[in-house]
């Protein structure tokens, strides 16, 4: 199979084995942005870069800002916030030039110059380990009223017992970076969101990447016309908002969290 590379800062960068992966989540995610009336998007966690890559060779759409570490895994709470400009080429010779926002977005609240109507945050929010309501409330902060949201995870409720509910990792914790901290149910996840001003305007389950061997029956489980199957065999779920007030701290704890934290942003009880 051919290489596939871009030019991230005039450095040729490969991104095959990520496209050859990801590459029906990136067409899915496409469609969907299109489908919101998505144009200035802001993408969250876009390294390595495959999705900028693809927003950026599809028409209508301008990268006006990124959020990521920068391939930091280990960092301490706080890594303050460090701006850096970006020049991303594509295969195809378009261009984009954007600035990368290097902050941990689920610790810090932070400002952006940029006015996306769109945020992006596809496959971030089961990697985040201390408080994934701060990234949101930061979503929030930088989107006007009526901006939209798309959210995708892996699903927490998929199958390993046909009679489990609930996701199975606990509560969350402070904790040191794992890959996958917390799976989410889409009723969590919701929830998350609704707390963080945000309206609900679509929810629902895909399979966006492919199966190998056996598994493969999962799929085709998964297509069936019925809630149960869905929830119990699609690999992903994805909840698309619109900011409906501003939110500066949440009302209560998110039904995810442990609610003997002391959490911050979190309205205490009088």
């Amino acid at each position: 199979m051919e290489e596939k590379k871009i030019w991230v800062n005039g450095e040729p960068f490969s991104i095959s084995g990520y496209h050859d992966y990801h590459c029906e989540r990136f067409h899915w995610t496409l469609e969907k942005l299109k489908m919101m009336g998505a144009s200035k998007i802001l993408e969250v966690g876009a390294h390595p870069w495959g999705m900028t890559a693809q927003m950026i060779d599809t028409p209508g759409f301008e990268i006006c800002a990124t959020v990521s570490a920068e391939e930091m895994t280990d960092w301490p709470d706080d890594i303050g916030v460090h701006v850096h400009p970006y020049h991303l080429r594509t295969e195809s010779g378009n261009e984009a030039r954007f600035n990368n926002y290097s902050a941990n977005v689920e610790r810090t609240i932070f400002d952006i110059q940029e006015k996306p109507d769109t945020i992006l945050a596809c496959e971030i929010v089961e990697h985040l380990v201390r408080s994934p309501h701060i990234m949101f409330l930061n979503f929030n902060r930088w989107l006007p009223v009526s901006g939209k949201l798309i959210v995708t995870t892996p699903n927490g409720a998929q199958f390993s017992n046909p009679l489990r509910r609930k996701t199975v990792t606990p509560n969350y914790r402070c904790n040191i970076y794992e890959r996958h901290q917390y799976v989410f149910t889409q009723d969590g996840l919701v929830d998350l969101i609704e707390l963080c001003g945000f309206k609900i305007l679509e929810t629902g389950y895909c399979d966006v990447i492919k199966r190998q061997g056996p598994s493969k029956v999962y799929g085709w489980l998964g297509a069936l016309p019925w809630q149960y199957f869905q929830d119990k065999f699609k690999k992903t779920i994805y909840v698309i908002a619109e900011k409906e007030k501003t939110v500066s701290e949440t009302e209560r704890c998110p039904t995810v969290y442990d609610v003997r934290g002391r959490w911050e942003f979190v309205k205490r009880e009088s």
